[in-house]
């Protein structure tokens, strides 16, 4: 057999070999950009803390420069998302301001898009929000409302005090609209008020309230101050509806017994902070909503409390614990004694 041959067979199984390769490069390419985009499209992934970015999108406006605007805005690929209202979606988008954030799939960025025609605006507020976020959040999506103007329809003595809700709730007269608005997603016309946008917030809240039903359990002869108060700890100590029902048990045998709540929530309230674990430091700042320092319940909400919160306080589950730890990881221990909460800190907090 001559030398040749076999210098061409293995040329040729040498071709074959590098082919076979770049196919299998070149599957594993796809596949790897088709989950991306799957997820991209249809998988929301927003970080906690994630900033809000405002978007306006002008009358006459394509969708090509909104895809351009959002791919600046570092919201999303311009390219794939207008590849996916191709496959996908209608890529007409109505004249207005939006607020999005980075991590929003396709179809969630498109869903605030086609949601309102020029004339209105739509604003979500998360729970736990307080009343200088909503401010703020409200300033983006409407610029014509200053901070100052939230701040004033909002305060203390603003028109609101007199509304017979907030009047039969017990809140002090001295104690600002903190955890009276219920947090959830508005739609506003554009030319609304910052009194406008307080009592609506405020009807929602006696409106969920009335929905979850009267108080059971320890809750039970407390004013709506007091469970407006409290339900806006719980949601900033916890996540999830049964832990909120836990710890909402615990605190409410605390206040049963003036045992102080020493709840982390409220010194970051008062700092200004969002450290799990606050400094000792921190423990010993001079406020009445210091609950480390102070037996029972502070002035007023510290946040805007969610439906499980609120329904956490209204119907607490009832246990044996009058301590409880939340991890770095976000896990929740619970303990009888202080002893064991002591263990369960040498244990868990490392």
């Amino acid at each position: 057999m001559p030398d040749y041959y076999h210098r061409s067979r293995s040329v040729s199984f040498g071709l074959l070999k590098i082919i076979s390769v770049l196919v299998g490069v070149g599957l594993s390419i796809v596949v790897i950009a088709g989950y991306c985009f799957t997820n991209a499209a249809w998988r929301s992934v927003v970080k906690d803390g994630a900033a809000d970015v405002a978007i306006t999108v002008n009358e006459g406006s394509g969708f090509a420069q909104v895809a351009a605007d959002l791919e600046n805005a570092k919201i999303a690929n311009a390219f794939w998302i207008r590849l996916y209202t191709k496959l996908f979606d209608d890529p007409t988008v109505y004249p207005g301001n939006y607020v999005l954030m980075s991590g929003m799939s396709y179809s969630a960025i498109l869903a605030e898009l086609h949601g309102h025609d020029a004339d209105s605006v739509r604003i979500t507020i998360p729970e736990g929000f307080s009343l200088i976020e909503m401010g703020e959040r409200i300033h983006t999506v409407l610029p014509e409302i200053s901070i100052e103007e939230w701040a004033a329809a909002t305060f203390a003595k603003s028109a609101l005090a007199n509304d017979p809700f907030v009047v039969a709730s017990g809140k002090p007269a001295t104690v600002d609209f903190e955890g009276y608005l219920f947090p959830d997603t508005y739609e506003f016309l554009v030319d609304v008020t910052a009194e406008e946008i307080a009592e609506k917030m405020l009807r929602t809240m006696e409106t969920r309230l009335n929905a979850i039903g009267a108080a059971t359990g320890d809750a039970e002869g407390m004013s709506m101050h007091e469970i407006l108060t409290l339900a806006s700890i719980v949601e900033k100590e916890v996540r999830t509806a049964e832990t909120m029902k836990n710890v909402a048990d615990v605190f409410l045998k605390r206040l049963d017994i003036g045992m102080p709540l020493q709840s982390d929530a409220t010194i970051n309230y008062i700092i200004d902070g969002d450290n799990p674990s606050p400094l000792y430091s921190d423990l010993e700042v001079e406020s009445p909503y210091n609950t480390y320092k102070h037996s029972g319940l502070p002035p007023g909400p510290i946040s805007a409390s969610g439906l499980n919160a609120l329904n956490a306080v209204l119907h607490p589950a009832r246990n044996d614990y009058y301590y409880f730890l939340t991890t770095n990881a976000g896990e929740i221990y619970y303990a009888k004694t202080y002893d064991q909460h002591l263990e369960n800190k040498r244990k868990y907090l490392k």
